[in-house]
């Protein structure tokens, strides 16, 4: 079964168990969500600031004794901001981008 099959197929505790037994890396599993969030830019546009090679690198680090270890996600810039991305806030006002951590 393909990556992209995989990650549509479970939900993220179905996933996380792909990754504990081996069947699938946090690689792949990163690369498929990433195919998947392109494919689908250009009619939803839904990811502001693209993280891939950020998430690409933590992929090949993960601790697979976490429970969700190795499942990835989006994360929505509204009211969250992380150090050195910009921050949309769900809108098309100029970014904010945080620099500093609190």
């Amino acid at each position: 079964m393909s990556a992209e099959r995989m990650l549509w197929e479970n939900d993220a505790t179905g996933l996380a168990e792909l990754v504990h037994s081996g069947e699938i890396s946090p690689q792949d599993l990163v690369d498929a969500a990433i195919a998947r969030a392109e494919a689908t830019r250009p009619d939803i546009n839904a990811i502001a600031e693209p993280l891939y090679d950020a998430a690409r690198t933590r992929a090949k680090s993960v601790d697979r004794t976490l429970p969700l270890a190795g499942v990835p996600f989006a994360l929505k810039d509204l009211g969250i901001a992380i150090k050195g991305v910009p921050t949309h806030t769900g809108s098309r006002i100029p970014a904010f981008t945080a620099t500093s951590i609190r």
